[in-house]
């Protein structure tokens, strides 16, 4: 597996800890330089294997790894670290909800994961692969940091706090705007946790100066793990709908775009594969007070 620049096309190992493109400072995403090996398998054969384990008791393959080959098939199996994450239920609409919209539906409730987030997908990966680069690589005790105001604080510092002594945990808030809520999680996890002055944006930009000039993990959406990760979203999905998802659409909120990127990646994928022979229509939705992917797509070619 390689990072792969976005914009130039770079490829750099995944042995250090990148996030942008040390070229162009555009984004990564992984790519697997030995994927066609997955076609030796057909469709069927996959399918059967992905329902085979969700029967096993190997804590490697439950979660987001059952699907081990598509996620992180470089990470040893006793790297991998999983909390109980992903495998979240599809809950139905009940009849008030589904006549309001006009047509019955389900939520994904992945509230129900460890940290009570979506965000524990790409921990699980992120911290798994950080866990096997330390211990393979004897780096030491690592910094993993992130920037936050609310989810990604939890689940970096669950995650972080699981493996010990290996790694240090630190959470960088805005000042005054999270809540005393929000800011229990990371702090009862462990996670060294400093408010500054500004915005998200003033402490993404700390972040962002500390993993490229140190040795950090960054573990903010940038991390092409974390993407990894959240893929098992389309993965779960498909498996739910026994692999068929004629006429389905699948609606997804958007913040920064990290997460609709893995959902049409992982479904992508499965299509490719012959797991899925039909792809969902996906429909990404943003607050109309923090719509900037909305607005790139107004604006005229």
């Amino acid at each position: 597996m390689v990072y792969r620049c976005l914009e130039c096309g770079a490829e750099y190992d995944i042995g250090e800890l990148l996030y942008t493109c040390p070229t162009c400072k555009g984004l990564f995403l992984l790519e697997d330089k030995n994927e066609a090996r997955l076609k030796a398998r057909s469709g069927d054969l996959w399918r059967r294997l992905f329902d085979y384990r969700k029967m096993l008791n190997i804590p490697a393959l439950k979660g987001i790894f059952l699907y081990y080959e598509l996620i992180a098939p470089v990470i040893p199996l006793d790297r991998i670290i999983y909390l109980g994450e992903g495998h979240t239920p599809q809950v139905a609409a009940n009849e008030a909800l589904a006549a309001a919209v006009g047509r019955p539906f389900a939520f994904k409730n992945d509230g129900q994961n460890p940290s009570a987030s979506f965000k524990d997908r790409g921990m699980a990966a992120a911290l798994s692969y950080l866990n096997y680069l330390v211990s393979s690589r004897n780096l030491g005790k690592v910094l993993a940091i992130c920037a936050s105001t609310g989810d990604t604080s939890a689940s970096a510092a669950l995650y972080s706090a699981y493996l010990g002594d290996k790694i240090a945990s630190a959470v960088l808030l805005p000042h005054g705007k999270v809540t005393p809520q929000q800011l229990a999680q990371p702090l009862g996890s462990g996670a060294a946790v400093l408010e500054i002055p500004g915005v998200f944006d003033d402490c993404m930009k700390v972040v962002e100066h500390l993993s490229d000039h140190y040795r950090v993990a960054l573990l903010n959406s940038k991390n092409s793990w974390r993407i990894r990760g959240q893929e098992s979203y389309a993965y779960e999905i498909a498996q739910w709908y026994d692999y068929d998802l004629r006429g389905k659409a699948v609606v997804v909120p958007i913040g920064n775009a990290g997460n609709i990127t893995a959902v049409l990646q992982g479904f992508l994928r499965f299509h490719d594969l012959g797991i899925i022979e039909t792809l969902p229509r996906i429909i990404g939705v943003q607050s109309t007070h923090a719509n900037p992917v909305f607005r790139y797509y107004l604006e005229p070619d």
